[in-house]
């Protein structure tokens, strides 16, 4: 390895309360897990913002219950899943109103990952909102 490179780890999960400091927390964790050189860091960690805003303030994990974070680094791309307890309520859905002041997290998802998805897992009623940033 050459100074001052990193050597990131295949495939990093981590378990969040649902509660706003989880965001902080997840940008943290994906900064540490890539390292701030890594091509795609930026955009992942803005993503990551995103999402797992998303899942602490519209899913049934807000107020404490787990968001699950998952990372994977592999050959030209990194992965990142978000679980969450799912809604009732509503689905992910891009917003696109420019004047909104919130509410636009998954276009900004839909602009910058070169693929992105949701899983329904029932019966356990979770869902995962996942995205794949190229490098």
């Amino acid at each position: 390895m050459r100074t001052g490179q990193q050597t990131v780890a295949p495939r990093s999960t981590v378990i969040l309360r649902g509660v706003p400091e989880a965001v902080a927390m997840a940008r943290r964790q994906v900064t540490e897990l890539l390292g701030e050189s890594h091509p795609a860091s930026d955009d992942v960690v803005l993503l990551v913002s995103e999402v797992v805003t998303n899942s602490v303030v519209h899913s049934g994990s807000a107020g404490g219950g787990r968001v699950i974070m998952t990372v994977a680094v592999e050959s030209g791309a990194v992965t990142v899943e978000v679980c969450d307890a799912g809604s009732t309520r509503s689905a992910p859905y891009i917003r696109n109103e420019p004047d909104a002041e919130g509410g636009r997290g998954l276009f900004l998802v839909d602009l910058i990952a070169s693929r992105w998805g949701v899983r329904e897992e029932s019966p356990r009623g979770s869902r995962t909102l996942w995205f794949e940033v190229p490098f």
